[in-house]
């Protein structure tokens, strides 16, 4: 067990700041390293430590940078500071070591170890705000590093009380928009769950501790475990219920609404949207969900009404210009949904969501170049979505660099495993190089996560059909007539063209094309057109 340099019992939280400040004042006089290690057993406390200390420093002119450990790519702390271009007029708050990856998460540990010489050869000041875990691990995992230390000061009191709710309403919303879910999301989970198990439970709390849940809630549904966001939205309108805050009652039924459209079942998710509208009806968000349902649903019009609602209520949020752009888009109408999507990019440029939309329409347009750099774009302003990469794989399949193709497929699907989309893509590219078993590996999974996608079983009995694998086709074939009747006009071509319905396939795909529900570059690549692909009124219908 190790045992730390304890504070003088009765040194007060202001003489602690001011041994840690003192500490580095004296480093910058003498243009000396400083590493100090600062252990606290609540994220409260360390909050509090953190802006006394960081007010201090910026008084004698220092900038203040907050180094978060968050996943094994930021791990190696030493590295990324000595690289950093204000190392000389910056002091460092360094936490999440636990965070770090690697065998029991030790790498960031071991890079302190191996890089320990970087804090001295390159002047860097930093503190470590380390939990009492993390003060264990670190001497243990980092023995050299843990030498080069020059003073650990101890936060273990319990929170002011005071202080404590404000603190906890700030840091639950910390780092969480819905453009960085994806985003070191472990992390984030592992604070607002120590944050929670902070705060005392009495009425004081309740805010934020709904606050909490609610965030909580939207990280566990960014990781797809969608009954762990049920049950933490529950506990969350249960809170808010008693605090009669109706606000936060409205919060948690459009929270309920996100996850029920998000596993697909939207006559809950309607019910909650219209119940967060109810309670609080100038509020922008709901209507956003609707519209969102309603587009899955093929309900245009109503799509449409509530997203109008939407930006009248909120007119410069970019995210209803961006649900309107996909229902534009869904409808045909590119110059309308350009328009929108241009409008989202203009309130809110950081967000990704506007540049997807883009991708798809200039992709549907076969202006290829701008696709690729629109997708290009959302993933840099959100490397861990999946969508992005997704409808980059698309691109490249339509341009057959199948290479790049699958590569892109492949790392959607590793963002998000039950995205049904790149298994498809994945199928589609598979199939045209002859790479049998893996097209139906691939197509089975996509059918897996979304059995009732009649356009999913579609695409299979097709390539069973090519192969000459008739009882599968069958199976398949039949399975998608159950469900077809409610597709529009392109999905039901695809079927008649499957099925060899020559001349229905013909007429759907004719008035497909009339609705905007397809452009003709791509109807000239889907695969399930394959089988009418030679009859010259197809190419009449759709070009050479």
């Amino acid at each position: 067990m190790i045992a730390f340099a304890k504070s003088e019992p009765m040194e007060s939280f202001d003489e602690r700041i001011n041994r840690l400040f003192r500490e580095l004042e004296q480093a910058v006089k003498w243009n000396r390293p400083s590493i100090l290690l600062a252990v606290y057993s609540s994220e409260f406390v360390r909050a509090d430590a953190e802006a006394a200390l960081g007010a201090k420093l910026h008084e004698l002119g220092h900038t203040v940078t907050p180094y978060r450990v968050t996943a094994e790519e930021n791990a190696d702390i030493p590295l990324n500071l000595f690289q950093h271009p204000e190392k000389a007029k910056t002091v460092f708050f360094i936490s999440g070591l636990q965070w770090g990856g690697g065998k029991d998460g030790r790498n960031a540990y071991r890079a302190l170890n191996i890089r320990r010489e970087y804090f001295v050869d390159y002047l860097i000041r930093a503190v470590f705000w380390l939990t009492e875990k993390e003060a264990i691990a670190l001497p243990t995992h980092a023995p050299d590093f843990w030498a080069f230390r020059h003073r650990v000061v101890e936060f273990v009191e319990t929170p002011e009380p005071g202080r404590i709710v404000p603190l906890a309403k700030k840091l639950a919303w910390q780092d969480f928009e819905d453009r960085t879910l994806h985003k070191d999301t472990d992390a984030k989970i592992a604070l607002r769950e120590s944050l929670l198990n902070d705060l005392p439970k009495n009425n004081e709390t309740l805010h934020a501790r709904v606050d909490l849940l609610y965030t909580l809630s939207g990280l566990y549904g960014a990781k797809n475990e969608h009954e762990k966001s049920i049950e933490l939205l529950h506990q969350a309108l249960r809170l808010a219920e008693r605090s009669q805050n109706v606000h936060l009652q409205a919060r948690c039924h459009n929270g309920f609404g996100i996850v029920y459209s998000d596993i697909g079942r939207y006559d809950e998710a309607i019910a909650a949207y219209h119940r967060a509208v109810e309670l609080e009806s100038q509020w922008a968000a709901p209507y956003i969900g609707l519209g969102s349902v309603y587009r899955n649903l093929g309900r245009y019009d109503e799509a449409n009404s509530v997203y109008q609602r939407a930006i009248e209520l909120d007119p410069q949020w970019a995210a209803p210009y961006a649900g309107l752009g996909f229902v534009y888009c869904d409808a045909g109408y590119y110059d309308e949904a350009i328009a929108v999507y241009q409008r989202a990019i203009e309130f809110q440029p950081q967000l990704a969501l506007p540049y997807v939309g883009l991708g798809r329409v200039y992709r549907d347009l076969g202006r290829y170049d701008e696709a690729n750099i629109a997708y290009q774009h959302a993933i840099e302003l959100d490397p861990q979505w999946a969508a992005p990469h997704a409808g980059l794989g698309s691109v490249y399949r339509d341009l057959d660099r199948y290479d790049e193709a699958i590569a892109a497929y492949q790392r959607a699907i590793e963002l998000d495993p039950r995205n049904a989309y790149s298994y498809i893509g994945l199928g589609d590219i598979y199939a045209k190089m002859s790479r049998t078993n893996d097209a139906i590996s691939k197509y089975r999974l996509a059918i897996a996560l979304e059995p009732q996608n009649a356009r999913y079983r579609t695409s299979i009995a097709g390539f069973y059909r090519k192969l000459g694998k008739e009882s599968e086709y069958i199976e398949q074939i039949k399975i998608a007539r159950e469900l077809i009747g409610q597709e529009d006009e392109y999905n039901r071509a695809s079927f008649e063209s499957v099925c060899g319905n020559v001349e229905q396939a013909l007429e759907l795909l004719k008035a497909a094309i009339e609705k905007k529900q397809i452009t003709k570059v791509w109807a000239r690549r889907d695969p399930d057109f394959d089988f009418i692909r030679d009859d010259p009124r197809f190419k009449a219908l759709v070009g050479e």
